[in-house]
């Protein structure tokens, strides 16, 4: 959000990082810059998404920090004998690298889908769809781990059992509603309790 921001005010258009990431967190870069060059009045250069991905990986560098207690989760459910991919609306090579800076990349492997290899996007199902097949399950039998309205929406359109992740946002109860009201099957904020709610489904399907 923080890259964003500093993007848009090159165009005269101010915000906040909180309102970046209320309005178009989990969302594709190409979305937002739709929708405010219409809003704006804006025409875009073609070559920002580049520019923001140098931002990005300058940032990743030096500030890119885990969500506490993940790497334990992910240890948590490997043990179980799942499979893990990442279906994510960001470009490739920024998810590469988020997962080389902090060393998760050892439990996706290649098992990495983004917005590029499909047709659309979240909040449209089709890289939860492309996931699932790659990892050779049927939607049915995948969890969704979301923390945004878009992908949320995305997961449960696909038909992933989906799990609302509240913790990285400042009011985690009104955005926890609005991830339950779309669909997630059950909230957490922290990432301690993400492997029982996988063994729960694992065992119940």
């Amino acid at each position: 959000m923080r890259a964003d921001v500093e993007i848009l005010k090159r165009f005269n258009i101010v915000m906040t990082e909180a309102e970046a990431h209320r309005r178009f967190v989990g969302r594709t870069f190409e979305a937002m810059l739709k929708e405010l060059s219409a809003q704006h009045s804006v025409v875009f250069p073609e070559d920002l998404l580049t520019a923001k991905n140098q931002r990005l990986a300058e940032l990743y560098k030096g500030e890119l920090q885990l969500v506490r207690g993940v790497r334990d989760a992910l240890e948590s459910i490997r043990n179980l004998g799942l499979t893990m991919s990442i279906a994510s609306n960001s470009p490739k090579e920024r998810v590469k690298l988020a997962l080389q800076l902090t060393g998760l990349n050892g439990y996706f492997k290649d098992h990495i889908v983004t917005f590029e290899d499909v047709p659309h996007g979240k909040p449209a199902p089709d890289v939860f769809l492309l996931a699932a097949k790659k990892a050779g399950v049927k939607a049915d039998h995948c969890i969704v781990v979301e923390d945004s309205v878009a992908g949320v929406t995305a997961a449960v359109d696909a038909g992933c059992w989906t799990l609302g992740f509240t913790g990285t946002h400042e009011d985690e109860d009104a955005h926890g509603m609005k991830l339950k009201d779309i669909g997630a099957e059950a909230l957490f904020a922290k990432m301690v309790d993400l492997p029982a709610l996988v063994s729960t489904f694992v065992l119940e399907n």
